[in-house]
């Protein structure tokens, strides 16, 4: 497959066993580029140069002119490096919308100033074009002899990987992990293997989609595939679910999302009452079969005022209704749930937001009472929750 190329173009230095023009022709007939540019500096030795080696090269059409007036992009200022990296991005640009599908842009940034290859290099990083070229060969004088030239080329991907692996830390520490799995998509497994299979998987594990939390931890330890499907194992109405519910809510306040936090907390306080029917009264949603509510809850008008609620022999409670049902049973840990005003106000503040019926913001300082709250509650009538309220076992970073 043909590529691109892009050669920078100095006066130089000629030993006495070189020949610069030459050189340069030989360069590109070991390329052989579909089309190249020639990017000399404003000098007329450098724009000089370029011509001989335009002249020189055959197939005449691979050349490019830089424009309908000008065969080259010229450097005004060649010991300027940004003056060179801007240049060098103009033609970088420019020799991008040219490329064909398979094609590779090379830039050869050999010939010329320091800082023009410095500017060329910067130029290839900032756009990105992955493959730098250099010319190199048998030395003498300090030059390279001519007629011994080869290439040597080097990805830009491993520069390309250390930036895009530290804006993906920063995603994945703020909670961002589908973002830093897509930014790191474009690298082979040999690089990406661990640290995107952990965005991946933490992904997932936010969402509480444990299976595939698994697989993704498969790829990397064996410990967490093994954690994650004991918790895929687990009873949904058990303390262990719930416990990792809540941890959720803790990361999401650890980002900053505190209405997403206070969403869960909500929904922790509800899925506490109802793994509390389920362990200790048989009473299992999450749709609550009429008749068995019927015999497992006392009789009077809340209970009948509960089963007109139902659709098809089928109820469900929410957070009141779940905790009422449990004072039906004069439960402890009802009791206290309804002696806590505390609590039940916080909570109460989610449906201000748009979790809720409203369109409110809430202050970290609420969410986190609401939390403190939360967890004293449970903490002398499910303590097994606790032990699996915990971000411990989850990844803290990508590296």
């Amino acid at each position: 497959m043909s590529n691109l190329l892009i050669l920078t173009v100095g006066t130089g230095t000629a030993g006495r066993e070189s020949n610069l023009a030459q050189g340069l022709i030989n360069t590109l007939q070991q390329v052989n580029p579909r089309r190249y540019w020639l990017v000399p500096s404003s000098s007329p030795d450098s724009t000089g140069l370029a011509e001989l080696v335009r002249d020189g090269h055959e197939p005449k059409e691979s050349f490019q002119p830089w424009s309908p007036t000008s065969s080259f992009r010229c450097i005004a200022s060649p010991d300027d490096i940004f003056d060179c990296q801007a240049a060098l991005r103009e033609v970088v640009v420019a020799a991008k919308r040219e490329l064909r599908p398979g094609e590779k842009l090379l830039l050869n940034p050999t010939s010329g100033t320091k800082q023009m290859s410095a500017g060329a290099t910067l130029a290839a990083v900032a756009e990105e074009i992955g493959h730098l070229v250099f010319t190199v060969g048998d030395r003498q004088d300090g030059v390279v002899r001519t007629g011994t030239e080869r290439m040597a080329e080097f990805s830009t991907e491993a520069l390309f990987w250390e930036r895009d692996l530290r804006i993906a830390e920063e995603l994945f520490q703020h909670g961002a992990f589908m973002a830093a799995a897509q930014l790191l998509a474009n690298y082979g497994e040999k690089l990406s293997l661990r640290p995107r299979q952990t965005a991946l998987c933490l992904h997932e594990w936010q969402r509480m989609n444990y299976a595939s939390a698994a697989r993704h931890a498969a790829r990397f330890s064996d410990d967490l595939r093994r954690y994650l499907e004991g918790l895929q194992k687990s009873d949904a109405f058990g303390e262990a679910a719930l416990g990792d519910l809540l941890a959720g809510a803790d990361e999401l306040l650890r980002w900053g999302d505190q209405e997403e936090a206070m969403a869960r907390y909500y929904r922790g306080a509800e899925q506490a009452a109802k793994v509390q029917l389920a362990t200790r009264y048989g009473l299992r949603g999450p749709y609550y079969h009429a008749d068995a509510l019927e015999q497992g809850l006392p009789p009077g008008r809340w209970l009948d005022g509960l089963l007109a609620s139902g659709r098809n022999g089928k109820v469900t409670l929410g957070l009141e209704t779940a905790w009422t049902a449990l004072q039906q049973l004069n439960d402890a840990m009802a009791a206290d749930y309804w002696r806590d005003e505390t609590l039940r106000s916080l909570l109460g503040k989610r449906n201000d937001t748009l979790y809720g019926h409203g369109l409110a913001s809430l202050s970290g300082q609420d969410v986190k009472a609401a939390r403190h709250c939360l967890q004293r509650l449970l903490e002398p009538h499910l303590r097994g929750v606790l032990l699996g309220w915990t971000t411990a076992n989850r990844p803290t970073s990508l590296k």
